[in-house]
């Protein structure tokens, strides 16, 4: 037997991506009921919104309905719309996405959890009230209860924030520059990854649960390049979902770039572009040489004329800089000399390096 869910919505339309993060973690069949109505204060859903939910979760044979509300209740909301439709589990859309995250996410898994005590809290003051009402009780004790772990839960979450944050910023400090792949539910941005990368992954609606960051080479350029979990909706990331990856706040923050994939990412890039003041630039097609192709029409170089003396360590660097950079030209004559495009985050290095082993470096002039 299986247990249907149904995805409500009184918007006019459902939230882009939902469908696709809830489906694949359902026990049963999804169905979706979409209404344009407006917010109830006590249920959220409208009262003729509620009456038709109840009626479709009535009609159900295959057990308990999980209802997904597409989205933000408030705790009160939460209760009485569950108390109203018990035995149906009810969630909002920020649950279903935290939910979904938090099994490889423990920064989205304790965001559901505090979301979770909160609405506990909130049922047991609802019954202290009553129980008081109807004469003396010793429940206050519960609420007392709940409130320290509602504290634990935000300590723990500030920890665990502060923990992402400082992994993604401490990280890959050596690189030419920094890259994020940023797309919709669905987007095929783990495919452009792992071939940038040359890493192994499996392109996966909901993964990664947190930004995934390796190394790459494009060009004459070393970056660090991260794949990121799918934006729901039609505008910029939500508040709620920043909240549970500040990994993700964190590589926009220090990106030297960020590349939209897949459909309906321009608005998307709009607002990040907008929030956090970052180059942002859409793929014509969701293609590893459309990435590279962009990437090297964003990242600034500089190419020299390197003069080197015939000498051991000269030959070393000659094939260090074909491996770490874009060798043009490789001549031997009285000396050895290589025209290179590195990247301007490397220029005062490739300096360093030739001086090391008596050579001399200019800029190049192509008209020379």
């Amino acid at each position: 037997m299986t247990a249907p869910t149904l995805l409500v919505s009184q918007s006019g339309q459902l939230t882009q991506g939902l469908s696709a993060i809830v489906s694949p973690h359902s026990d049963g069949p999804v169905t979706t009921f979409v209404t344009d109505r407006p917010e109830d204060n006590q249920y959220y859903l409208s009262p003729t919104t509620v009456e038709a939910v109840e009626q479709r979760c009535s009609d159900s044979d295959n057990g308990p309905v999980t209802v997904v509300v597409d989205g933000e209740m408030h705790p009160g909301q939460s209760v009485d719309l569950q108390t109203r439709l018990s035995p149906v589990t009810v969630r909002d859309k920020r649950a279903a996405v935290w939910e979904w995250l938090g099994e490889a996410n423990p920064v989205a898994a304790t965001c559901l959890e505090l979301q979770q005590a909160r609405i506990a809290r909130r049922a047991a003051a609802a019954e202290q009230r009553d129980a008081a009402e109807q004469g003396p009780s010793g429940t206050s004790g519960s609420v007392t209860a709940h409130d320290e772990r509602i504290q634990e839960l935000r300590d723990t979450l500030e920890k665990r924030r502060t923990a992402a944050r400082q992994r993604v910023q401490t990280s890959y400090s050596s690189v030419d520059g920094r890259v994020v792949l940023l797309g919709r539910v669905s987007a095929p941005t783990t495919p452009i990854w792992a071939a940038l990368t040359e890493t192994t992954a499996t392109a996966t609606v909901g993964r990664p649960a947190q930004p995934t960051t390796a190394m790459a080479t494009v060009g004459p350029h070393t970056l660090a390049v991260t794949d990121t979990p799918g934006i729901l909706g039609s505008h910029g990331v939500p508040d709620w979902l920043q909240n549970a990856l500040p990994g993700l706040t964190a590589a926009i923050e220090q990106a030297t770039c960020v590349l939209g994939v897949g459909e309906g990412c321009e608005t998307l890039l709009t607002a990040v572009a907008e929030e956090f003041d970052v180059r942002c630039r859409t793929l014509p097609s969701d293609t590893e040489s459309a990435a590279r192709d962009a990437l090297d029409t964003l990242l600034e170089t500089s190419e020299f004329a390197v003069k080197l003396p015939y000498s051991d360590a000269a030959h070393a660097l000659v094939s260090d800089l074909h491996g770490e950079a874009t060798v043009h030209a490789t001549e031997y004559d009285d000396a050895i000399y290589v025209r290179v495009e590195v990247s301007q985050a490397t220029a005062r290095d490739l300096h360093r390096r030739v001086s090391e082993v008596d050579g001399d470096v200019q800029p190049y002039n192509s008209s020379e």
